[in-house]
């Protein structure tokens, strides 16, 4: 949908193909307001419909007019400037060790449960998720420690159907309070994922029939003997727990999590042809999907998560509660010198990544449409923005 990008800009925008074809998606599909939403946010991102501003490039000098970001969290082109921060962020609270990589999957049998009713599933997906690794954690036989991890969650597979999972980003070691010691993990080896899936699954299970018993998933039409048949069959199954490849360090996770914490469904840069009656992606290697522009739509909007939902979460010693206290008290450990060269005092500060782990500041900036260059500054004129009314949604439908 771009004649002539610019060098290095995608060559087709997900924002375009819903502005051509949206008005005929909302007229002919049920949507929930925050899918209007974001519908609305992404058809306008970028467009004279917002704010407009002047930019010069520092590259070739070009002075342009940008119209603003809609910023919405479900936008492909917004995440960069939101991505960054975040990860300046938490930057403070990395621990000085190796780290591993846990996905906790839901079963096929629950994703239309977790459709109905998201945030309760979603909610409870979070929960099981983080009390299994803290009690495996915990328990002496095994670290006797408090880990320190971050999940989140992820609702796709590459194809854009729906599949409900969360990404665990594990510290390699917990931190002993009653002992006051940092509890090291091995190098390529956490728990066993056996034990991990058996205990999500009996974790995740007790919390759905509370759910149910309290009558938080009524929304589902699900009658007691088919709840029971639910439960039954998900009892059955070996559910899935996955230990991706360890990070090596610090200077690794700043990397991923830059890159992976504020992904949504599909990127820009994965479409490959964009048609009128077609639209192809790329999946997995050099593997491929082509869909109409209706079920395109309709997948990716199978991922606006409910509103206000929190999607990354942290939890042990990384939980905000714990930041100040037991955080704080095993960055010192992991950052003292040893003991023969300590001078009899930890230092106060931990010592963070270098700092060409840092991703760099002009990564926020947006792209020049000439060059290509993410070079270009703001300049204090502001171009009045056109007296143009927002249209209005269309009524739901009935």
């Amino acid at each position: 949908m771009h004649a002539h990008p610019p060098s290095g800009a995608p060559r087709f925008e997900i924002n375009a193909i819903l502005r051509h074809h949206g008005r005929a998606f909302r007229n002919n599909h049920a949507l929930s307001p925050v899918q209007r939403r974001v519908l609305d946010d992404l058809e306008r991102c970028r467009t004279p419909a917002l704010a407009s501003h002047r930019y010069r490039c520092q590259h070739c000098a070009a002075e342009v007019v940008l119209h603003d970001s809609c910023l919405n969290r479900h936008c492909p082109t917004c995440q960069g400037a939101a991505q960054i921060r975040w990860v300046e962020q938490r930057k403070q609270r990395l621990l000085a060790t190796h780290y591993f990589h846990l996905v906790f999957t839901l079963p096929a049998q629950l994703r239309p449960l977790a459709h109905r009713c998201p945030r309760q599933i979603f909610d409870l997906l979070f929960a099981a998720a983080a009390h299994t690794l803290l009690d495996l954690g915990r328990d002496p036989q095994r670290l006797g420690a408090t880990l320190g991890f971050t999940l989140v969650l992820h609702t796709w597979k590459r194809d854009l159907n729906f599949h409900p999972h969360v990404h665990g980003i594990v510290s390699g070691g917990g931190f002993d309070a009653p002992a006051n010691r940092w509890v090291a993990a091995a190098q390529d080896y956490l728990f066993p994922v056996k034990v991990l899936a058996a205990l999500f699954r009996g974790k995740f299970l007790s919390g759905l029939i509370e759910l149910y018993e309290a009558g938080a998933l009524d929304a589902a039409g699900l009658d007691q003997p088919a709840f029971g048949q639910l439960i039954t069959a998900l009892r059955n199954l070996d559910w899935l727990v996955y230990a991706k490849r360890p990070f090596g360090g610090p200077e690794q996770i700043v990397r991923y999590l830059g890159l992976y914490t504020h992904r949504v469904a599909i990127s820009n840069a994965r479409l490959l042809d964009v048609r009128n009656d077609r639209i192809i992606f790329r999946t997995r290697g050099n593997a491929t999907c082509s869909l109409t522009p209706e079920e395109f739509i309709r997948r990716f909007l199978l991922h606006v998560l409910p509103d206000r939902f929190v999607k990354i979460r942290h939890y042990g010693l990384l939980a905000p509660a714990n930041v100040p206290t037991q955080l704080t008290r095993a960055q010192q450990l992991l950052t003292a010198p040893p003991p023969a060269a300590a001078a009899g005092h930890l230092p106060s500060q931990p010592i963070l990544p270098p700092a060409d782990a840092e991703p760099s500041s002009n990564n926020a900036r947006p792209r020049c449409p000439h060059c290509g260059a993410r070079a270009l500054i703001r300049l204090t004129a502001t171009v009045p923005k056109p007296h143009r009314p927002r249209p209005s949604a269309p009524p739901p439908d009935t």
